[in-house]
């Protein structure tokens, strides 16, 4: 079974692989990034914002699915602990490029409003 890591809490099935969508646990952490990205906006004006944050989505897209599915291959033949400790170690993973993904967003809207501040 070669399963694809993703976001949404469940698992999905399909011939060749698994899909086990892992939630975002920390909604704090998310409203940390909203604020540090309206923070930094404030110093943009209220018509060129939207263009910014478009420029911001278009970043993290631009990423795919690094950051939210990856493959994972468990061994057939592995006992079940085995497969526990591949699983745990999974979802530490997720959980640290999450906080990756969440310094690129902090940082890329400070770049973002570094450079049209440059060019206004």
């Amino acid at each position: 079974m070669n399963p694809v890591l993703g976001r949404e809490g469940h698992t999905e099935s399909n011939a060749m692989s698994e899909i086990i969508h892992f939630p975002v646990s920390n909604k704090q952490q998310t409203s940390d990034v909203d604020a540090v990205v309206e923070e930094a906006l404030k110093a943009v004006p209220k018509q060129d914002r939207e263009k910014l944050r478009f420029e911001l989505i278009k970043t993290i897209d631009s990423y795919d699915a690094f950051f939210t599915e990856w493959s994972l291959t468990l061994p057939k033949e592995g006992n079940e602990a085995l497969k526990k400790q591949i699983y745990d170690i999974a979802h530490q993973e997720h959980a640290r490029k999450m906080l990756m993904l969440k310094d690129i967003m902090r940082l890329k809207i400070r770049v973002l409003v570094a450079e049209h501040r440059r060019r206004n």
